[in-house]
């Protein structure tokens, strides 16, 4: 297309060859995917010389105003080429959208930064449709983005194009934007027009697409289904890789069974792309032993110094009681998150003959009953033994050690603060030791009564053998001061918080009564069902008996794990304030990021490095990890990797299995609706509401005053033996762990139901 110009106007499909810099990358990229076969809407091009000659035409320059540039009149030479625009697509809406010369580039995106005209009718107001687009290169916005990148955004084309009447709009991004996965194509959709989302009007629906499947994350708007959102992944995927492969941020629309493709640029400012890859042989688990209690990634000094002493503690432990040999090594970490070895028994029948005969079977002729806790078919021989233990021994020695320390930490020099963290990391791991024996015995419990109950009771009573263990203990609440969010003790205490977390106690005792009535009431029903089989009573009141007993006996010593922890928190800070008095550090927590190593190496005698760039660049590497969504095993499919499939399987419906939804495991019965609130720390506790349902990577004794605003609790990581379960169920709460991903994948606001029953999170349409 011509005019008096010769050059201001350019239809998108004869741009073949065209420079970027006379009609801006957005308009250079729809003319490419034009040419391709691409359903781009039609248009056509203001090019940036119709751009120069308006700002020559009336005196402006860099630093005009947006108003003046309004306000200033159109040559005639470019008011014919709009009109001719105007002309050329005929009588109905056309969109106005801005092409920069510095727009949607890989390094560069000034997204949102430029404007667009939705709904323009008639040549006058095209006219200013397009002068506003000049105007927003002039804006401050545009001032303060322009040194950040090194572009000049200034010149501008403009594209002018025929409105698509949507129904949906929305954007796709061919890689997630968040977790920086490639596999994952994330689908944000709106009802009618896309500038609802652009503006934050709407809060979109959120479907993640991977492998042709579409899982809907949230749903406030109902825009789109899934097979819609499959053919919006399918058209964002084409488009990258015609644009050569680099994952794209690409616009859409859908008016009727037509899918529009509005805009393409590259995605900026992507995480780098991640492999959860095991660095050594065998399989791994995050929700696992320590994994229970690590719901973010884990600090340089908790990595190297505390957990180090807990692992290596507990299996040599493990030799002592039953000559179990360690993994090797006993965990991994990887992108800054814990997995726990899942080797800790050979994998080889040759391998655990040689296990037997060398290591398990002289401390089994000595100590049989000890021994017999090591395997989950013969625990409850010797269970009883470090039931006594715990109770009399370990938990009163523990107690004593802490109470000392706690005494002496703020007096003593640093190597004597070393000494004393190095004490309560030896006893914290004997007391974990424990806690994988008698609280670890209750999912062994727990087990045989599911697997009783779906094969003899749920036909005839129905529901879940959850209702059999709930409002089983007077549930103590773990005190403020060593109640924690995490393991690693870089976060603080629940105490340091400072938090307002009082909790209804008429509320607390009316739930006790409710949840505990349900559990008498599914007492009786069970065994009125069984009444006409003495054996199977005789064995389900056996199985009861011993389910419902460490249920109680998990939560009381769980609770306690953490008794040193303030104390060693306040060593490490005041190691950490000896290094700052030495220069070494800004600030006493900065510590936390330091390797054991390098600790010890800035409190001896010889001249220390500065060792602050070191602790900014790992902070800043461990928040950016905290945005990632490891998965729950790494590494091979062992023969433990597929007995704990079984068994979480005996756990699960069969009709869980099959239906649509975020899984995990069923850890408290019942179901419950209600608008999800992603909670990932202390910080963000106020943001829960009652009715809420609580999403979390972890929950770990200080979460429960959350759980009497709860609706419903969905986790991470976390298994039937974890915190979130246990206590779920005093309360009578549907909970379910283990999902992998529920806080990637569920947003703020959206609606679910829970099922505890089955394992089910149901995102709402």
């Amino acid at each position: 297309m011509t005019d008096s110009s010769g050059s201001y106007l350019v239809p998108l499909g004869e741009l073949s060859g065209a420079a970027f810099d006379s009609i801006g990358a957005k308009a250079a990229h729809l003319a490419d995917l034009t040419r391709a076969g691409f359903p781009v809407p039609e248009g056509v091009v203001l090019t940036t010389a119709a751009f120069d000659r308006f700002l020559e035409a009336n005196g402006l320059g860099p630093e005009s105003a947006p108003e003046a540039i309004k306000a200033a009149a159109l040559p005639m030479e470019v008011v014919d080429a709009v009109l001719a625009a105007v002309a050329s697509l005929g009588d109905g809406p056309l969109a106005v959208r801005s092409s920069g010369i510095a727009e949607d580039l890989v390094d560069a995106s000034f997204a949102g930064q430029y404007e667009t005209v939705l709904d323009v009718r008639g040549a006058e107001v095209t006219l200013a449709a397009v002068k506003r687009c000049w105007a927003s290169s002039f804006g401050s916005g545009i001032a303060a983005y322009r040194p950040a990148q090194g572009q000049d955004p200034r010149r501008m084309a403009v594209l002018i194009q025929r409105l698509v009447p949507a129904e949906a709009a929305g954007v796709a991004f061919t890689a997630n934007p968040v977790t920086g996965d490639r596999a994952e194509i994330v689908v944000s959709a709106v009802r009618g027009l896309g500038e609802r989302l652009v503006s934050g009007e709407a809060q979109p629906d959120e479907w993640i697409v991977r492998s042709q499947e579409a899982t809907c994350t949230a749903a406030p708007e109902g825009a789109i289904t899934a097979s819609r959102a499959l053919m919006v992944a399918e058209l964002a995927r084409a488009v990258e890789s015609h644009l050569g492969g680099a994952p794209q941020d690409v616009e859409w629309a859908l008016a009727g069974n037509d899918l529009f493709l509005l805009q393409a640029r590259p995605i900026t400012a992507l995480p780098e792309r991640i492999e959860w890859q095991a660095p050594s042989p065998g399989a791994f688990a995050r929700h696992l032993r320590l994994g229970e209690w690590l719901g973010d990634p884990v600090t340089p000094l908790f990595e190297s110094w505390l957990l180090s002493r807990l692992d290596n503690r507990l299996y040599a432990n493990f030799r002592q009681i039953a000559g179990v040999t360690a993994p090797q090594p006993p965990s991994v970490i990887v992108h800054g998150w814990y997995f726990a070895s899942l080797d800790f028994v050979p994998s080889s029948p040759a391998g655990m003959l040689w296990m037997m005969l060398r290591h398990v079977l002289p401390k089994a002729l000595v100590h049989p009953r000890r021994v017999a806790v090591s395997n989950p078919a013969t625990a409850r021989f010797g269970v009883e033994i470090f039931v006594r233990e715990w109770r009399d021994e370990l938990l009163p020695r523990y107690q004593r050690v802490v109470d000392q320390a706690a005494g002496s930490v703020e007096q003593l020099a640093p190597d004597e603060l070393i000494r004393l963290i190095e004490d309560l990391a030896a006893v914290a791991g004997d007391y974990f030791t424990s806690i994988t024996i008698v609280a670890g015995f209750a999912w062994k419990a727990e087990l045989p009564l599911a697997s009783f109950y779906r094969e003899h009771l749920v036909s005839l009573i129905g529901s879940s053998y959850q209702r059999l263990l709930g409002g089983l203990p007077d549930l103590t609440l773990v005190p403020p001061n060593y109640a924690v969010v995490s393991l690693d003790w870089f976060h603080p205490t629940l105490g340091e918080y400072g938090l307002n977390l009082a909790m209804d106690e008429a509320e607390m005792e009316a739930r006790r009564v409710r949840v505990v009535a349900e559990r008498r009431q599914a007492e009786t029903e069970a065994r009125a069902a069984l009444a006409a089989e003495p054996k199977l009573l005789t064995r389900f009141e056996r199985l009861l008996a011993t389910a419902q007993r460490f249920a109680a006996i998990r939560e009381e010593q769980v609770s306690d794990l953490t008794l040193a922890w303030p104390v060693l928190r306040r060593a490490v800070l005041r190691l950490g304030a000896v290094l700052v008095e030495r220069d070494i550090l800004e600030a006493p927590q900065d510590a936390f990021f330091l390797q054991h190593e390098e600790l010890l190496e800035a409190l001896g005698a010889g001249q220390a490095r500065d060792m602050r760039p070191i602790v900014a660049d790992r902070r800043r590497q461990w928040e950016r990890q905290r945005r990632l969504t490891p998965p729950l095993i790494i590494g091979e499919t062992t023969m433990l990797v597929r007995k704990m499939a079984e068994m979480e399987r005996a756990f699960r419906p069969e009709a869980a299995i099959a239906r649509g939804g975020s899984h995990g495991l069923p850890a408290s019965a019942g179901r419950a609706t209600g608008p999800v609130r992603v909670i990932r720390s202390p910080e963000e506790f106020d943001r829960l509401r009652p009715g809420d349902v609580l999403v979390a990577p972890v929950t770990t004794p200080a979460w429960t005053p959350l759980f009497t605003r709860a609706a419903a609790v969905v986790t991470d990581t976390g298994s039937l033996a974890a915190h979130a379960s246990l206590v779920a169920r005093e309360y009578g709460l549907p909970a379910v762990v283990g999902t992998g991903d529920a806080t990637s994948r569920l947003a703020d606001g959206t609606m679910v139901t829970v099922d505890g029953n089955t394992g089910v999170v149901e995102v709402h349409p």
